[in-house]
């Protein structure tokens, strides 16, 4: 049977020693390991990731019977984080030449560059994109890219979100690498519910308003114009609610406007977008901002700027979404304005039905058929 070891590049700084994160974890190799491991046990999956806040390596099973292990590693920013031992394993599980396949996730980054220049050729390697990739321009990015192709020559496949980071990637002349693989929504789980019994369960109050914004909580977000087009809103809408869930460098202390959740469990997440009037990403990029279609999926309407799937959406008419231009607040804050009146009737011109192609399913039989033909590449 086939191993695959997916390997996130990056800490999520929510390691809890051997604690299990949330039955199957948050980062994007747990996401796709937990809905192959739901559909089809022709792979064993394990999960590896670095994480700067931990001086051990922790190991355990999750209830998928997916085996996590999380790695020391040391990190100067994001993008530019080394693990040495996860490294290391990687290189000797290269050198056993037995049935595995290595999936990383993130291309343009430390961990991934190093596997991939010691462990190209000797093991099937697939590198899957979650950050926009940035042409750039002029000599100095040329010459970046240059140096990027050499250090990924070892990457036998690579899996981008998009049709337009698939030209731009093609120009290292990889193109023969490449397949466009979004990552997915289980539309079974993200559903819609009634949305009083969804306020409910979360001890939300039926006539308030709420806001959800679900992510990162990073410059790069947004968030900050976010912030201020509730702070605008304040005197206009007394009852409406900003509701962020996620980690990172921007959480902040509640107040009786502004609630950070931090991280929830992913199983709960769909109850807490049935529960929302609204979800907004104000994000600067995005490589396809899953999260779009996880909220609509759950028939609540977005508002989003134009960057990862929302083109794609908006180019298929996609109903209850709604864009606005990037570093706005005040534009923010009047298309919240505009749309919060008409949130429940909004759920109504959500059709599900678009968001097929998108489905685990579809995904997970994708990824099995490029793990066979990178494994046959080796034997």
């Amino acid at each position: 049977m086939l191993r695959v070891i997916q390997i996130l590049h990056h800490s999520l700084g929510d390691a809890s020693a051997g604690g299990e994160p949330e039955s199957g974890g948050s980062g994007w190799h747990e996401l796709v390991a937990r809905e192959i491991a739901k559909r089809t046990n022709e792979v064993n999956i394990e999960c590896w990731r670095p994480e700067s806040s931990v001086d051990r390596t922790y190991v355990w099973t999750d209830g998928f019977g997916v085996t996590h292990k999380i790695y020391p590693s040391v990190r100067f920013r994001y993008g530019l984080e080394i693990s040495y031992p996860l490294i290391l394993q990687a290189q000797r599980e290269a050198a056993k030449k037995k049935q595995a396949l290595l999936h990383l996730h993130g291309i343009l980054n430390l961990n991934t560059y190093m596997i991939s220049l010691s462990c190209g050729g000797m093991i099937p390697i697939a590198a899957h994109s979650h950050d926009p990739l940035d042409p750039g321009s002029g000599r100095l990015q040329r010459i970046r890219g240059f140096m990027r192709s050499r250090a990924l020559r070892g990457v036998d496949r690579y899996f981008l979100s998009t049709e337009e980071d698939a030209q731009r990637f093609s120009e290292s002349g990889d193109a023969g690498k490449i397949r466009i693989a979004p990552l997915p929504v289980d539309l079974s789980v993200f559903r819609p519910i009634d949305k009083g019994q969804a306020r409910m369960k979360l001890g939300w109050h039926r006539e308030d308003q709420y806001v959800l914004y679900v992510g990162r909580l990073e410059e790069r977000k947004g968030l900050r114009y976010l912030m201020q087009a509730s702070e605008t809103l304040t005197p206009s809408l007394p009852r409406l609610h900003l509701v962020l869930v996620g980690s990172g460098p921007l959480a902040g202390i509640s107040t009786s406007r502004v609630t950070f959740l931090g991280q929830v469990n992913y199983s709960e997440l769909p109850i807490y977008y049935n529960a929302a009037d609204l979800f907004v990403l104000p994000s600067l990029r995005e490589s396809w901002g899953r999260v779009v279609i996880e909220s609509l999926a759950c028939q609540t309407p977005v508002i989003a700027t134009r960057t990862g799937c929302v083109p794609t959406l908006m180019k298929e008419g996609m109903g209850g979404l709604f864009t606005i231009p990037m570093r706005d607040g005040t534009a923010l804050a009047n298309k919240l304005s505009e749309v919060l009146p008409y949130s429940d009737e909004l759920r109504q011109r959500i059709t599900r039905g678009k968001l097929g192609k998108f489905d685990s399913g579809r995904f997970v039989l994708q990824m099995l058929e490029n793990y066979r033909e990178l494994a046959d590449m080796y034997n």
